[in-house]
C-alpha cells in the first residue's frame, strides 16, 4: 500500500484509531506528487469549512503553500469554528500577526465549551499583554468546564512566566489550586499577585 492510499484510508477509520490524527508519519513517505495530491484533497475539504484536523494536516503537507489560501478563507469567514482556531494557530507560527489574536480572544468567550477549550489551548502567549490577560481572566472567572479551565489556567500562568521553577513548587501549586477554586476572592487575589510578580520581574530586567 502506498503512502497516499494510506492517507486516504485514514478518512474511513473511526473512534480510537483516529486518536493521533493525521500525524507527520502519513506524509514523510509520500513522493512529491503524492504530497501534491494530498494537499489538493485536504484543500477541497477545508474549502467546504474544514476542521481542526484538516487544517493542521494541510500545514503538515506543505506549510508554505497553505498560508495564502488559508489566510484568504479565514479572512472571508468561510471556515468552521474549529478550523478557524487551527488556522489562526498555524498562521501565527509563520507570520506572528497580532490580528490573529482576535480569533482566539473571540472563542475564549464562546458558549461552546469545546471552542473555549481549543482557544485557550492554542492561544499564543509570546506577546502577553492586557489584550490577552483580560479575556483569559474573564474566562477563568466564569468557566464551569474542567478541561477548558485547565487550559485557560495553564496559558495564563505561562503568559506570566509563572512555573514551579520560577516561584517554587509549593507556591506554584497554591496559585494553581486557587485559580481553580470556586471562591472568586481567591481567584482575584491570585490575579493581583500575578500582576505584582510581573511588575517585579520587569523591574529586575537590565
Amino acid at each position: 500500500m502506498n503512502a497516499y492510499q494510506n492517507f486516504l484510508d485514514f478518512f474511513s477509520i473511526h473512534g480510537l484509531e483516529r486518536l493521533d490524527g493525521l500525524s507527520d508519519s502519513y506524509f514523510t513517505a509520500m513522493t512529491l506528487d503524492e504530497k501534491g495530491r494530498a494537499f489538493d484533497y485536504l484543500m477541497a475539504r477545508v474549502e467546504q469549512g474544514g476542521s481542526e484536523e484538516s487544517v493542521h494536516a494541510l500545514f503538515k503537507v506543505d506549510s508554505r503553500r497553505a498560508v495564502a489560501p488559508i489566510r484568504q478563507l479565514l479572512d472571508a469567514g468561510t471556515l468552521n469554528h474549529e478550523a478557524q482556531i487551527a488556522a489562526a494557530w498555524n498562521l501565527w507560527h509563520i507570520q506572528e500577526d497580532d490580528h490573529l489574536l482576535a480569533i482566539f480572544i473571540h472563542f475564549l468567550a464562546s458558549p461552546q465549551a469545546r471552542l473555549r477549550e481549543q482557544a485557550a489551548c492554542y492561544l499564543p502567549v509570546f506577546k502577553f499583554t492586557n489584550t490577552l490577560k483580560a479575556p483569559l481572566k474573564k474566562m477563568i472567572r466564569g468557566e464551569t468546564e474542567r478541561l477548558a479551565r485547565i487550559h485557560a489556567v495553564d496559558k495564563l500562568l505561562a503568559g506570566y512566566g509563572v512555573s514551579a521553577e520560577s516561584v517554587g513548587e509549593e507556591k506554584y501549586l497554591l496559585i494553581y489550586r486557587d485559580l481553580h477554586s470556586e471562591d472568586s476572592a481567591k481567584q482575584e487575589a491570585v490575579f493581583k499577585e500575578l500582576d505584582m510578580f510581573e511588575a517585579l520581574s520587569n523591574l529586575s530586567l537590565p
